[in-house]
């Protein structure tokens, strides 16, 4: 019984062909913030919304954490929308499709005529658990 079990087992190993991996890689990038709107030194509409493009899908766990408003040295309260998930990509390996996360101020509108900081702290990660390389900060300002 041993001997057809070897068999078997040498047999199945000639019929694997080397190539691709089964499995890919695991993805080690960080995300990258691609560009802000308004970008630094910019103007928002006091009820405007701020929107942040990522090079990839973030984790929505991180997003309100990670994104923060300051005037001054107050922190604005804030609401993230988070993007719906793409459509028919359920079956992505990884996360490189990018994303857009779009910001507002919690009360409806930020305060016309103030200066404000986008702030982008490096606990956002992507959908593999990467974290941002490094902190954003971009500061604007909103219309009088």
């Amino acid at each position: 019984m041993r001997r057809f079990l070897w068999l078997g087992l040498l047999g199945c190993a000639a019929c694997l062909e080397p190539g691709e991996p089964f499995l890919a890689a695991a993805d080690a990038d960080p995300p990258d913030v691609v560009s802000t709107e308004p970008g630094a030194g910019g103007t928002l509409e006091a009820g405007g919304t701020l929107q942040i493009l990522f090079s990839e899908r973030m984790d929505a766990r991180t997003l309100r954490p990670g994104i923060a408003v300051f005037e001054g040295r107050a922190e604005v309260p804030l609401e993230v929308l988070v993007p719906a998930e793409p459509e028919g990509q359920d079956d992505l390996e990884r996360g490189d499709v990018p994303s857009t996360v779009t910001v507002r101020a919690s009360s409806g509108a930020f305060t016309p005529g103030t200066a404000y900081t986008l702030v982008l702290r490096t606990l956002l990660t992507d959908t593999q658990g990467n974290p941002l390389a490094q902190e954003v900060r971009v500061p604007f300002r909103t219309e009088p």
